[in-house]
């Protein structure tokens, strides 16, 4: 699926028939930001402008850089060499799926627990049967246009102990938003779900009074 059409798809889902005065606030993680950071979802929705209430802003948690992930895969296989095998053995190998160890150093933070992880790990094997995108797609739909002047305001996050995203990542994301990213100390990649998830949620809630 084409990064228009599925942005396209997404607006339909979110709210049918809500007031026009109604704020709304959308959320990416990881590769599915690349929808969100496009004009298309953040701005309006292509032949559907007056149909779905303007976004009041977006939260982008750990977001692969607007130019794709193939950036973050070199640097780590320079910088990081045992890092880039676990993580190609842990996301393209689902190797995350046969091992808790592996599963926790890849998404989580290493205090938590094994079982909280193989609750995690249970949901993300189940989940990925059924494949949401088509990366070949996506991949030939970048780099994500630069987001027009005025466009919806932005909150990029990211986390200290990331396994995936690097710093250089989040700085990129940041700077094609022009803002300053967040990255936030003791959280890990899967920041939502992580044992210490209430970091990321605070901050979240610190900009949204702003």
């Amino acid at each position: 699926m084409q990064i228009s059409a599925k942005t396209q798809n997404t607006g339909v889902s979110l709210h049918p028939g809500v007031e026009a005065t109604w704020q709304s606030l959308v959320g990416g993680y990881m590769c599915k930001n690349a929808y969100t950071m496009t004009d298309e979802f953040v701005v309006s929705i292509p032949g559907m402008e007056n149909a779905f209430p303007e976004l009041s802003g977006a939260v982008l948690v750990c977001s692969v850089p607007p130019s794709g992930n193939s950036g973050l895969v070199l640097r780590y296989l320079f910088s990081k060499p045992v890092a880039a095998f676990k993580v190609t053995l842990s996301l393209a190998a689902k190797g995350f799926q046969k091992s808790i160890p592996l599963c926790r150093e890849t998404f989580f933070s290493q205090a938590m627990d094994d079982q909280l992880v193989k609750r995690y790990q249970d949901l993300m094997i189940e989940s990925s049967r059924m494949p949401l995108f088509d990366l070949r797609k996506l991949n030939a739909s970048l780099p994500v246009p630069k987001p027009m002047e005025n466009s919806t305001n932005v909150l990029v996050l990211g986390a200290k102990d990331d396994f995936i995203v690097d710093d250089e990542g989040l700085k990129e994301t940041g700077r094609f938003y022009e803002v300053e990213p967040v990255c936030i100390e003791g959280v890990a990649h899967d920041m939502m779900l992580d044992c210490s998830w209430e970091k990321g949620s605070e901050v979240k809630e610190r900009n949204e009074k702003c």
